[in-house]
């Protein structure tokens, strides 16, 4: 591409990605983690992730995998909980967000961009840096949480 060139840039509200300074954990018998490397501010935005549709007829297949612990319910007026009905599409966050840890008290919110296919990831409060981050995930749990 010369300098004359420039991409023709889709028509979105919102842009496909972006990421605060975070860094990727191994907290041993929990596994991974997402921790920040800078102090994150209430309210900031720290990641927005594309994400990959598992369409409604392939459900079936990928909820019988590991797979179906990554991802999150992908119709509209649904929640978290409804993954369990195996029913609808779901999709997996590329990027840092499917590797958030659960916590009942999260230090962040989740927001799903059904239509223009994006996940974004907030700060529920100030974080500092070298903190986890942690989601609520808005279901019925499949393991025993950890007190993080």
């Amino acid at each position: 591409m010369n300098d004359q060139q420039q991409i023709q840039m889709p028509d979105r509200a919102l842009p496909l990605a972006s990421r605060g300074a975070l860094g990727v954990v191994d907290f041993g018998d929990r596994g991974r983690g997402i921790v920040a490397l800078e102090d994150i501010g209430h309210g900031q935005l720290i990641e927005r992730s594309p994400v990959l549709i598992i369409p409604a007829h392939d459900r079936s297949t990928v909820d019988d995998t590991v797979i179906f612990t990554y991802v999150f319910m992908w119709e509209h007026n649904t929640i978290e909980q409804d993954l369990y009905s195996h029913c609808g599409r779901s999709a997996i966050a590329l990027g840092y967000t499917s590797l958030l840890s659960h916590s009942f008290d999260p230090n962040c919110n989740f927001v799903r961009h059904i239509d223009a296919l994006l996940i974004d990831v907030f700060a529920k409060r100030a974080i500092k840096a070298g903190e986890e981050l942690t989601i609520d995930y808005q279901m019925t749990l499949w393991f025993d949480p950890v007190r993080i």
